[in-house]
């Protein structure tokens, strides 16, 4: 007979561990036991799971914890480095927080209190099938870390860049409707914001002599510096004056905008800079995703460390409802899980004679992920035929929101040619090659 193995489940908070064991039948060994969240207090938690596996002569630890944030990060990389519990064959389960939640749902109505949670997670991980255990894989992590702080930098941005237009307004109501640049926020836009603290003055100088500057300032590269000299002061003129008591706060506040934003897009750069580092040294699958026209490397790298290791999408095995029999996961099967995984599947729901017509998104899966594939996706619309008719498609068969529903399709759809080229590790090829080779 199979020997049992013992269930641990653990509620991960920034100061302390709650643990409750189960056997593999979910008679409770420990309802309840608290740790520091510090090394010692894994020392602790390590002691009464060891004990617990010698006292009950289990095969092995099934451990788990829910994805709440970093909390969880610490102890599973301690864990899996801890040659002690390696003796033990022990496995740890990162559990989705979400479905945690909804499982604890479906039990009789208790409190919400640590103590339950980690009885709760020991029961999801007990019951759960097909699971899969967490492993650490530096490499992509790595590259993860770097490509999230690049998402936040370009979701500070543009946070930033809202703000200085709103302030904006106030100084020039008309500046940003009129747009005088191609780029508001250019090397023109800003140094008249540094260089006149009140843009009455503009109006005062020769259209001539504020072309030059514009012309010094664009490099030559602007084609008519006279013209948008007299725009810019006919702007001024039909704008809403500011009142004198308010001309210093406002200069004040855009010069600020502006020095936050020079940082924010130094750090830019600077992360951007370290990503090609990561990629040059370590990923070289990430090329295969940029050989697509219109995926750069922010877009290609977000998208492979999210995707990280395709090998684990492949674990497992898939009932086959034709064939009424499990089967090995091929490369379609690991496209679904990869779409459910960044959120991109939409759930049906049935009951009875009932189907519903309406399937919505389900967008519960990793945000990273599903925002890197619909920005990736507006870039193959816009530079790959195949994908551009797809869209099209798509947007004719609605009437109403028309871009977002074609968009997250292609998204959808781009899925099966990411995975592709990181599972193949060759260089994207036209619908055309395909059919020549």
């Amino acid at each position: 007979m199979k020997k049992p193995r013992l269930q641990a489940g653990i509620d991960i908070s920034k100061n302390k561990f709650d643990l409750c064991l189960l056997t593999s039948e979910g008679d409770i060994l420990v309802r309840h036991r608290v740790f520091s969240n510090t090394r010692s207090g894994y020392q602790g938690l390590r002691d009464v799971l060891l004990e617990a596996w010698q006292a009950g002569d289990f095969a092995g630890i099934d451990i788990g914890g829910e994805s709440t944030g970093p909390y969880w990060m610490p102890l599973f990389l301690q864990m899996q480095a801890d040659s002690v519990l390696a003796a033990y064959d022990f496995h740890i389960y990162l559990l989705n927080a979400r479905h945690v939640y909804w499982f604890k749902k479906g039990a009789a109505e208790a409190e919400k209190t640590d103590a339950k949670d980690s009885f709760f997670i020991a029961e999801k991980l007990r019951t759960q099938n097909n699971k899969q255990p967490w492993s650490f894989d530096p490499e992509w992590l790595r590259l993860r870390f770097y490509t999230r702080y690049r998402f936040h930098l370009g979701q500070q941005r543009t946070r930033l860049k809202n703000a200085f237009w709103a302030t904006m307004f106030l100084w020039c109501n008309l500046y940003a409707p009129r747009q005088p640049f191609a780029d508001g926020l250019g090397a023109c836009g800003r140094m008249l914001i540094r260089t006149y603290p009140d843009w009455q003055r503009l109006q005062e100088m020769s259209s001539e002599a504020l072309g030059a500057q514009l012309a010094e300032c664009s490099r030559r590269r602007l084609s008519d510096p006279t013209g948008q000299a007299e725009q810019i002061q006919q702007i001024i003129q039909e704008s809403f004056p500011v009142p004198p008591a308010l001309t210093q706060v406002l200069h004040h506040l855009l010069t600020l905008h502006l020095d936050h934003l020079a940082f924010i897009e130094q750090q830019i750069r600077q992360v951007e800079r370290l990503i090609k580092i990561e990629v040059d040294t370590h990923h070289p699958e990430v090329k295969c995703l940029m050989s697509t026209q219109g995926i750069g490397l922010v877009l290609a790298a977000g998208i492979a460390s999210e995707i990280g290791n395709l090998s684990r999408f492949f674990a497992g095995e898939k009932w086959d409802r034709r064939k009424q029999r499990f089967r090995r996961k091929n490369l379609r099967d690991v496209e679904d899980a990869v779409s459910k995984y960044a959120g991109l599947w939409w759930p049906r729901k049935e009951s009875g004679n009932f189907r519903a017509e309406d399937r919505r998104l389900n967008k519960q899966g990793n945000a990273y992920l599903r925002y890197y594939l619909v920005e990736a996706a507006d870039k193959l619309r816009q530079y790959l035929p195949e994908y551009r008719a797809y869209y099209e498609r798509k947007y004719r068969e609605v009437k109403t929101h028309q871009h977002k529903r074609a968009l997250v399709l292609t998204a959808r759809k781009s899925v099966g040619l990411f995975v592709g080229l990181l599972h193949r590790k060759e260089a994207y090829r036209s619908p055309e090659e395909r059919l020549n080779n």
